[in-house]
């Protein structure tokens, strides 16, 4: 939500300190700011390279002129603004809630009493717009933030006058392909008419989750928008009438904002006891989030100035600042991949493990050094991430599951273990569940709870008697706090059988774990006889969406995005690469992007797979490790270079490596981000890098052939070996 300040953004424009950076663009960049009486507001500035061209800076004086016209009520206040500066910029009040779209995702489809009340007041700020002759132009749901005091719209960078069009000839954006009006998809006039249009596309993806026209190619969308009927289906009855006349091709047959608010009929009292809980616990998070956020600058890139170097004494010091920085905090984020969860936890753990002391001047950096290690049985290839990391739980083993302590390495857990079979094992971060064979009935599938702390099985939470939870390919993928997703199939499997069967049919399955009962299910295509090869390489959730990496029965790799409401394939990419197939497998999600581990490094939106961004700063055909992403911020091994750190957002450059011999760089595996440092694999070493500037320690005393992951509830980075487990300092 909140990225760093960047080494040459500027400190403060007008009143207003910079604190930290909302978003970036291809237009200009988004700060979060503070004015001298301590007001926060949102700095949208305009960048340099295309400040000169009087097109984007008439473009920008519209917006400013557009945000005063909707106001305070139904938009953002405008404070200040100066247009005329070298760099364009506009101050707004900062708006506390979350736009539409995650809305949606948070609480799935909202109620249509909120979807009333949404529509209403909307009709109300585009009936102001329309009457001082301004329209929209780009009504959708990213542009509309829920707040506790209702909905407000905002982004006004193709609004413009009624009748003025000689802007959109210069190839400015016209709009969004999903929520555009007939008219406007064609190139004609978009009057009040098309922002009619609009907001009945936003109200059909409020009340249902998706828009009226799908997905897809922009050619198709807006071919869809211009001939096709929209796809009502799921708008509650009493709805369907009100907004089906919107969609009329011809914009003389549709209502205006003031009929279809009088049939919308929103007027329930506040708009904050229409809004369902999930989404007031959401603005209540970011309320508490906007006070804490603390300026931070990001150091120049490699070649833009001198790097940082410190005694030791002074980086530990550093280190453990920005330990207790991080400690502040108190999210927890579970990033859900593979056959298991993962945690990432802000806190200050168990403390820091002993090291010995410099043992002369021209020693004093820290030693690094084994703390601990353990037998398990593990041996490639396996369906990464290969532990489940609980808060204070290690999960490892392939055939029989292992519980240690992430500290110690202590066995938590009896030798035999009811538990076993790690890709039917998952974790949210919190709570074990795991997928039975043979419980009572060997026909079925049965989902249990796992006690975390001796790994008994308790008592069925969900039992489909219609599937066979003994067939080979029988997979638990993810899980959260609210839902599992797993893979299982019909049909019989020989006891002597360890890969697929003819004649079974298999499906990919959502299971609603408060309700205890199977949500969804999408057939998935059979598989040869003898295959071993499973559906899925990988499985997380981000905002309502299912992020899969699924295996064709020939090998090939494709990641795939389904709506977690109702199982919807949204989108679906190849990943063509020459990394093995569960390099592939590992890639990174966040709330807005997929990184996916093939096409170099690049970010895919989250809702749609298009290209957000592609980093082109290395040299030409350059390959990347598998991805990973922490704190807004993209990190990738480069072959040649080193760890690369990219903003999330943007895609620009953050640093290099420097300092370390990079020519043996690991690109099998992502690297592991630590809480001051990121780690890389090398030939014969493992290097610590860094977070802040690239700069590399010396390296760990570790093997380089396992594999890692962070712990940082327990501040230990785990290794898993050939049939070992390790801990290291996590630092």
């Amino acid at each position: 939500m909140f990225s760093p300040l960047a080494h040459d953004d500027p400190e403060s424009l007008g009143a207003h300190q910079l604190i930290a950076r909302l978003g970036s663009g291809g237009m200009g960049t988004v700060y979060l700011g503070r004015s001298d009486t301590g007001r926060v507001v949102a700095l949208k500035t305009m960048h340099a390279r295309i400040a000169a061209d009087p097109v984007f800076r008439t473009r920008f004086r519209l917006e400013t002129d557009a945000a005063r016209v909707i106001g305070g009520e139904h938009g953002a206040r405008v404070f200040d603004a100066d247009i005329v500066h070298e760099t364009p910029w506009l101050a707004t009040e900062y708006l506390i809630g979350p736009p539409l779209d995650d809305a949606v995702r948070l609480n799935g489809p909202l109620p249509e009493r909120a979807v009333r009340a949404l529509g209403a007041r909307l009709c109300a700020a585009l009936a102001q717009l329309h009457d001082s002759d301004v329209v929209h132009r780009d009504l959708k749901p990213s542009n509309i933030i829920v707040t506790a005091d209702g909905p407000k719209v905002i982004d006004f960078g193709i609004a413009r006058a009624l009748g003025d069009d000689h802007l959109t000839r210069v190839g400015a954006a016209a709009g969004t392909p999903a929520f555009m009006s007939p008219e406007q998809a064609a190139g004609g006039e978009h009057s009040p008419a098309g922002d009619v249009f609009a907001l009945a596309g936003v109200l059909v993806h409020a009340a249902t989750g998706r828009g009226p026209f799908g997905m897809g190619q922009a050619a198709d969308l807006l071919y869809r928008v211009r001939y096709a009927e929209p796809d009502l289906t799921g708008v509650p009855a009493g709805l369907f009438s009100v907004l089906l006349p919107c969609f009329a091709k011809d914009p003389l047959h549709r209502p205006t904002t003031g009929q279809l608010r009088s049939y919308l009929d929103g007027h329930e009292g506040e708009f904050v006891d229409c809004l369902p809980e999930p989404v007031l616990v959401d603005i209540a998070r970011r309320a508490s989030d906007v006070w804490r956020v603390e300026p931070r600058r990001l150091p120049p890139q490699a070649g833009h100035g001198m790097a940082r170097t410190a005694a030791v004494g002074e980086r530990e010091r550093m280190s453990r600042r920005r330990l207790l920085m991080l400690g502040g905090g108190t999210a927890f984020g579970v990033a859900a991949a593979g056959t298991g969860a993962w945690a990432w936890l802000s806190g200050r753990g168990a403390g820091t493990p002993a090291r010995p002391g410099p043992t002369s001047p021209a020693q004093r950096e820290p030693t690094w050094d084994l703390l601990w290690q353990a037998s398990s049985d593990y041996h490639d290839p396996l369906v990464p991430p290969a532990p489940l990391l609980l808060d204070r739980l290690l999960i490892v083993g392939q055939t029989e599951l292992k519980g240690l302590s992430p500290t110690s390495g202590k066995a938590l857990w009896p030798q035999y273990a009811e538990v076993s079979f790690q890709h039917r094992t998952a974790t949210d971060g919190t709570l074990i569940h795991t997928l039975v064979r043979g419980h009572e009935d060997a026909a079925s599938l049965t989902v249990c709870r796992v006690d975390p702390a001796d790994g008994s099985v308790g008592e069925p939470l969900i039992e489909l008697k219609d599937l066979n939870g003994e067939l080979y390919g029988t997979q638990l993928l993810c899980a959260t706090d609210a839902e599992l997703y797993a893979v299982a199939g019909r049909g019989s499997q020989p006891t002597d059988s360890d890969s697929f069967r003819k004649g079974q049919t298999w499906y990919l399955l959502a299971f609603d774990l408060r309700a205890r009962k199977k949500l969804w299910d999408v057939p998935l295509p059979a598989r040869p006889e003898g295959s071993q090869r499973l559906h899925f390489l990988s499985a997380q959730v981000s905002g309502g969406r299912l992020v899969l990496v699924q295996q064709a029965a020939d090998g090939a790799t494709q990641l795939v995005v389904r709506d977690t409401g109702i199982g919807r394939l949204l989108w679906s990419r190849t990943l063509d690469s020459a990394q093995p197939t569960f390099s592939r497998a590992r890639l990174a999600v966040d709330d807005r992007h997929v990184y996916p581990s093939a096409g170099g490094l690049l970010a895919l939106g989250l809702d749609d797979g298009k290209v957000a961004w592609h980093y082109d700063k290395g040299p030409a055909g350059a390959a990347y490790s598998p991805p990973a992403v922490k704190d807004g911020v993209v990190y990738a091994v480069e072959a040649g270079r080193g760890v690369v750190a990219v903003d999330a957002g943007s895609g620009e450059p953050h640093w290099t490596e420097k300092g370390g011999d990079a020519t043996a760089a690991d690109l099998l595996a992502p690297p592991v981000v630590g809480l001051a440092y990121v780690y890389r694999n090398a030939s014969s070493r493992l290097a610590a890098v860094d977070l802040a500037d690239g700069g590399t320690t010396r390296p760990f005393k570790a093997a380089a052939a396992a594999h890692y992951f962070a712990h940082p509830a327990s501040r230990r980075l785990i290794a898993l070996g050939e049939n070992y487990t390790a801990g290291y300092p996590l630092l």
